[in-house]
């Protein structure tokens, strides 16, 4: 499997030969469904909590006789007819984490990575640092690239690259230990430090 490479300006400096059994995998769309899926899942919060009569405080002695008052019939005070009481089918404050094995998990990462090189979505670039922190540096390379919405996976955290690049809409900066299904596929271009390659493989494999 081989991608374009390009140079710290962002021009076309040759081809770069990746790892096969990183890049060039079967594809299991399934896995790449699921992950995605228990990634959007997890950073849901649980929704809003209420008690049943159960749970509410008190409620525990018959507020009056039951015959005799006037009033009617009442076996306690944790009733949902009563301020104060108990919510008939309430929210019950739904946990919406889900887990999945760590091999199926790296599965979806391969294929996802595999689908993105063979399609030209995922290229290599030699390291940059962007000492300068200029926007106008970063966007000066992204233009070479050909792509607005563009992911940069960097072997460690380049302070340079993401100052420059923090404040341009669709591009994002991500070290190499934290690439996750979402961030992969809603990106046109993945970028892939030189640096990173080797690191990405300790990840996913």
């Amino acid at each position: 499997m081989e991608v374009l490479k390009y140079d710290k300006t962002g021009k076309e400096s040759g081809k770069q030969q990746l790892n096969p059994a990183v890049f060039d995998v079967e594809v299991n769309y399934e896995a790449v469904k699921e992950y995605l899926l228990l990634q959007l899942s997890n950073k849901r919060r649980s929704n809003a909590s209420t008690k049943t009569r159960s749970e509410v405080a008190g409620g525990g002695r018959k507020p009056w006789k039951q015959k005799g008052t006037g009033r009617a019939r009442a076996g306690s005070t944790s009733s949902p007819v009563w301020v104060g009481g108990g919510v008939a089918h309430g929210p019950t404050g739904k946990n919406h984490t889900k887990k999945m094995p760590k091999k199926v998990r790296r599965l979806a990462l391969r294929s996802i990575l595999t689908d993105k090189a063979r399609g030209g979505g995922l290229v290599v670039i030699e390291d940059i640092s962007l000492e300068s922190k200029r926007t106008k540096d970063a966007v000066a390379i992204i233009n070479n690239l050909g792509a607005e919405k563009v992911l940069f996976i960097e072997p460690e955290r380049v302070e340079g690259l993401e100052l420059s690049t923090r404040n341009i809409p669709g591009v994002k900066t991500l070290i190499y230990k934290n690439i996750n299904p979402h961030d992969l596929i809603n990106h046109s271009k993945v970028v892939v430090l030189e640096s990173a390659l080797a690191k990405i493989e300790e990840v996913v494999l």
